[in-house]
């Protein structure tokens, strides 16, 4: 029996990484550098008016929610699939919900239900590029604007995704990006608010230093190591680990990025674009070997999907036995309920615009498949005929 079993994500990490983690952990002045080099890199990449470093992706949402609302005044449209946190961030910023449903077809908005959200009052749209797949940018932000709505673009999925040629992340009034382990660039946890409307770049507020960080990179270091697929078993088979879980985290205040999140960008930047382009490649090609269509569809014209995880909708009766099957090659299933079953106190600061049959279906139906760099010709051909055997009937 083979000991190989794939990770459902792989971020882009090093050896040289790790030591520049512990290096700005340990060293102020080696921190102080390496946050200079990823301060470049952001604005050349994003060119955002202002920006902050935060301990998470939802830190960073939750900020962005308090000041697109005007602090709790504006209700927020949010989609109702995806990633807990965002309920998190939403509980966190203190802001009245209009959930939105999800198109199943693209894993972005369900227009109309977007649109009744508005509607009702909704004056700030979250955009979530799902797994990495691109929202249809264009139609939202004329959507928005008719409504007068500001977008918030979350991104902690995107890197390495791209819309009409700019980078995820890129596009809202003010945009998300997320740095924890297992995201398409790591800091071992941390994450960025970026300002593209000047109106809010004087309205950031200062946050609590982050602290250095051992810990962090520390685990870092740790999931270096044993996200290998020759030793990836072994935490899998651990179930105190909660691999591949998904919970709700409570809020917590948010404070900024730690040092050593600082030097691991610093150093995991240079593997980014090589990583992306390797998950596009394999996308490609798990798409080909599975030989029939698949939902979600490719994005609008103009989306390049970053691919952090590819998705599926498979047949809901269909889907236990695949993940079965695929469980060592890293098939997983998608987020396992809809934000409105998550309860209190989500529940009692949200509003469902209607029935959300897209988002039920998704958290019944969708199986998401590893495409990184790990993968090899032999377990995407498996991949591909796991899930064509799990395809809804035409």
């Amino acid at each position: 029996m083979s000991w190989r079993r794939l990770p459902p994500v792989h971020s882009p990490l090093s050896a040289a990484a790790i030591g520049a983690g512990f290096g700005a952990a340990l060293i102020p002045a080696r921190a102080a550098l390496a946050r200079a080099e990823v301060e470049q890199w952001l604005q050349a990449t994003y060119a955002p008016a202002a920006w902050r470093w935060t301990d998470s992706g939802t830190s960073a949402l939750a900020l962005a929610l308090r000041l697109a609302s005007e602090e709790g005044r504006r209700p927020v449209a949010l989609p109702a699939y995806g990633c807990y946190d965002l309920a998190t961030a939403c509980d966190a910023a203190g802001v009245r919900v209009f959930l939105y449903d999800v198109d199943p077809a693209t894993l972005g908005p369900d227009w109309a239900s977007l649109e009744q959200a508005l509607q009702a009052g909704a004056g700030v749209v979250v955009a979530v590029h799902l797994y990495g797949v691109p929202v249809d940018l264009d139609r939202l932000a004329e959507l928005a604007g008719r409504h007068g709505a500001v977008v918030v673009e979350d991104a902690a999925q995107g890197i390495g995704g791209s819309w009409r040629g700019r980078p995820l992340g890129a596009h809202g009034a003010l945009s998300v990006l997320s740095f924890g382990r297992g995201k398409g660039n790591t800091s071992g946890g941390g994450g960025a608010l970026l300002v593209h409307d000047a109106r809010y770049a004087g309205q950031l507020p200062d946050l609590p230093p982050g602290g250095a960080g051992m810990v962090a990179v520390a685990k870092t270091g740790v999931q270096y190591l044993l996200a290998r697929p020759a030793l990836y078993a072994i935490p899998a088979s651990l179930p105190f680990l909660g691999l591949g879980e998904t919970v709700y985290h409570p809020a917590h205040p948010p404070r900024g990025m730690s040092s050593s999140g600082f030097g691991l960008l610093s150093r995991s930047l240079l593997e980014v674009d090589g990583d992306a382009a390797v998950r596009r490649r394999n996308a490609v090609r798990l798409t080909a070997l599975i030989g029939r269509p698949v939902r979600p569809a490719s994005p609008s014209a103009g989306g390049n999907p970053g691919h952090l995880r590819f998705p599926v909708v498979v047949d809901p009766d269909l889907r236990p036995s695949a993940l079965e099957a695929g469980r060592r090659l890293g098939l997983q299933p998608g987020y396992p309920t809809s934000l409105p079953a998550l309860g209190e106190p989500f529940v009692s600061h949200a509003t469902a615009q209607g029935t959300l049959p897209g988002a039920t279906l998704l958290a019944r139906a969708v199986v998401t498949a590893p495409v990184h760099a790990f993968m090899s010709e032999s377990e995407l051909a498996l991949l591909a005929m796991m899930i064509r055997q799990a395809l809804p009937r035409a």
